[in-house]
């Protein structure tokens, strides 16, 4: 089979982080295992130029954000994006996050007749709200089914809501993870820990109640991850301050909290919604139980015993976290819901499942 080469339009991780940016480095780097040849453009850079990393090589890009570039759709930014396409000349395009630049990008790759593929990142991104922002949204969502992209969705739920438009995506790709190596760590079930750039829509306040909550408890709080400089992000250092039973430990690397995961009881997300997140599978792949107050991505951590979806209900949270420290058999339990995790979520099956899509994409005429 000949070399196929690939654009990636997703900020690079570790340059830029987040979820969406981790899981497009794993899969290129595995992806580069098997022979592709995979290319970054990176947006939300301070300087513009051409870097590598890890065997990859990175565009790495600038965003205008006047509001002339925002009410053009980011015009300009797009140009060089298009630019920078037609000079490597890719086999085909994939973008992880599906945003405002998704419109232009999705039509220059019709018109250039390079499959693209869309492989939605959040629930937000197929949830329409209302009023002018939620209009616009939906304008540009019907712009880009109108070029057909090959649409992959994390879960059931976002495929049923791009079905709703007619549309059917060509499958459905968990969020995956390298296999995490054990560690000869003690582990302290008291130890309860929370992680995520601590945006609104991520509610660390509400993790924090829940410290104070159990105040008198023997658990300790762990936070990991980044607090915004705004008002909202004040607001939660003074919150921190109040909490003498919990630790916050900044921003860390990946491998500070695999080893991390690796020593606490349970890991709690306490989002208004998830798509997928990256640290439910990478605390299953530790061996540690996940609760939730208000996910359970396709079931499966009912259906696999994997934690407890607290559906919404904070006050349920306390009994779900004793639930899961008071069980007897929690070693056996861990053991259980690493090896689920790794036989669910492990980078070499779900690529695989991507190189299966690629294939039927470049070597068929089902979408061109």
């Amino acid at each position: 089979m000949t070399k196929l080469k690939a654009c990636f339009f997703v900020p690079f991780y570790p340059l830029i982080k987040g979820g969406a940016e981790y899981q497009s480095k794993i899969i290129a780097q595995e992806l580069t295992k098997r022979g592709y040849e995979i290319v970054f453009i990176s947006a939300g850079h301070v300087k513009e130029q051409i870097s590598y990393h890890s065997g990859l090589k990175i565009y790495e890009l600038v965003i205008d954000t006047t509001i002339k570039e925002r009410i053009l759709l980011y015009k300009n930014f797009m140009d060089k994006v298009h630019e920078i396409i037609k000079n490597e000349a890719p086999t085909f395009i994939y973008q992880r996050i599906l945003n405002t630049f998704t419109f232009k990008l999705s039509k220059y790759a019709k018109l250039n007749q390079i499959p693209f593929i869309l492989h939605i990142a959040d629930n937000y991104s197929v949830e329409f709200s209302k009023g002018l922002r939620g209009s616009l949204k939906r304008y540009l969502f019907r712009k880009i089914i109108h070029t057909n992209p090959n649409i992959i969705c994390q879960t059931d739920y976002q495929v049923d809501k791009i079905s709703k438009w007619g549309y059917e995506p060509m499958a459905k790709i968990p969020n995956m993870h390298p296999e995490i190596i054990a560690e000869k760590i003690e582990r302290n079930k008291q130890h309860i820990l929370w992680i995520g750039n601590a945006r609104e829509v991520k509610q660390l306040e509400v993790f924090l109640e829940l410290s104070t909550l159990l105040k008198n408890e023997k658990y300790e709080f762990h936070v990991i991850g980044k607090i915004p400089d705004n008002s909202y992000g004040d607001g939660l250092y003074e919150k921190i301050k109040d909490c003498d039973n919990l630790t916050y430990h900044g921003s860390k690397e990946n491998s500070f909290i695999n080893s991390f995961l690796q020593t606490v009881g349970v890991l709690v997300n306490t989002s208004v919604s998830e798509g997928f997140s990256n640290t439910f599978i990478q605390a299953w792949m530790c061996g540690t139980p996940v609760v939730a107050l208000n996910s359970d991505p396709d079931g499966l951590m009912t259906h696999h015993n994997l934690g407890i979806d607290c559906k919404g209900n904070f006050d349920f949270m306390p009994k779900a976290i004793t639930t899961i420290l008071c069980e007897k058999k929690y070693l056996m339990q861990s053991n259980r819901i690493k090896k689920s995790a790794i036989s669910l979520f492990s980078t070499e099956a779900n690529v695989s499942k991507l190189i299966e899509i690629i294939e039927k994409i470049m070597f068929s005429n089902e979408r061109y």
